[in-house]
């Protein structure tokens, strides 16, 4: 049967609303604008690879990301981000689209808010590269070390799934983590843990497990340089 939610997708999705909750604090800390560029490699558990190039400018308000993700075979997938805060009002919005090395996109929106208890809430909408849409709603907690999320998304079909997550910081690394259970009631969940290394690149480990138990293992290294 046809399940209708792909789960491994839809987890990093939260994930990404997850760490917009991180966003907000950080963008309007920034007192001018500042750029920063990151390149690296990446191998994945089934022997394929590729290379990563991304740069982000930050600015009081407002920060903007463009990735560029390329594969073993030359196919590239750009995705551009734009988050912004107003610190006054407590809220904020990200627009991302991602584009295929065919020309196809995916685009996800959201707004979140901080709340008068210190909690924040996102709320937002993915269409992806097939053209369905998925709705999805989450409130985050912050914690001694991190923070924490439960939501829900509501598929194109109507159906809704559940999520949870948390964002921890333990001895330089920082892992995040989303499980997302499906009406059927099977559950797929995605570990994301990067930490600096002494020569100064980070070490990013993605691990996703899909509601069928199997396990996919994704390593990137990647240099870190602000430009003047």
């Amino acid at each position: 049967m046809k399940q209708s939610f792909r789960l491994p997708a839809l987890a990093a999705l939260l994930l990404t609303s997850l760490a917009l909750i991180a966003a907000p604090a950080a963008v309007a800390a920034e007192k001018k604008e500042r750029t920063k560029k990151a390149t690296g490699t990446y191998t994945n558990s089934d022997g394929k690879s590729g290379t990563i190039d991304s740069t982000v400018t930050r600015e009081k308000g407002k920060s903007t990301r463009e990735t560029d993700v390329t594969n073993q075979d030359g196919e590239t997938v750009t995705t551009d981000a734009e988050h912004t805060w107003d610190k006054n009002a407590g809220t904020g919005t990200t627009n991302r689209t991602s584009t295929g090395p065919k020309g196809k996109t995916a685009t996800t929106t959201s707004s979140s808010k901080k709340n008068a208890d210190g909690t924040v809430t996102t709320a937002g909408s993915r269409t992806g590269f097939n053209g369905k849409s998925s709705t999805f709603e989450s409130t985050a907690t912050k914690t001694e070390n991190g923070r924490t999320s439960t939501g829900t998304i509501t598929g194109p079909d109507g159906k809704t799934a559940t999520t949870t997550g948390s964002v921890t910081h333990d001895n330089g690394t920082t892992t995040k983590t989303q499980t997302v259970t499906g009406p059927n009631g099977k559950t797929a969940e995605r570990v994301v843990a990067s930490k600096k290394n002494d020569d100064g690149t980070v070490t990013r480990t993605i691990e996703a497990t899909g509601p069928d138990g199997k396990t996919t293992t994704r390593t990137e290294t990647i240099k870190v340089e602000a430009t003047p």
